[in-house]
């Protein structure tokens, strides 16, 4: 199997590629230790979004482990007033999963 940062940079490689497909220009970090994953921009209606990349993960029954931001990154939020969503990729099926956008800064 692959090592934990190997698993990270496969993750958002696929989801990279997704976005891509859906329209968007993507921007990536280039230490592998920031708040941000990736940043896409969508061309045609300047939609920004910022997104933290997890591979899914399974408990032994099966169920996904769900992750939620750092604290670091909830700061960030706050002071920035933009959203970070987290995305879900599936590094064995390329399946990604986006769960529904939050709204607001808590």
């Amino acid at each position: 199997m692959y090592e934990k940062q190997g698993r990270g940079v496969i993750g958002e490689l696929i989801v990279h590629s997704d976005l891509i497909k859906k329209g968007y220009d993507v921007l990536t970090q280039d230490t592998g230790q920031g708040l941000i994953d990736l940043v896409a921009v969508h061309p045609t209606t300047g939609e920004v979004r910022f997104f933290d990349v997890k591979c899914v993960s399974r408990r032994a029954d099966g169920t996904r482990i769900n992750r939620v931001l750092k604290d670091n990154q909830k700061n960030w939020e706050k002071v920035s007033e933009k959203i970070i969503e987290l995305v879900y990729v599936d590094i064995d099926t390329y399946e990604v999963i986006y769960p529904q956008r939050r709204r607001k800064v808590s």
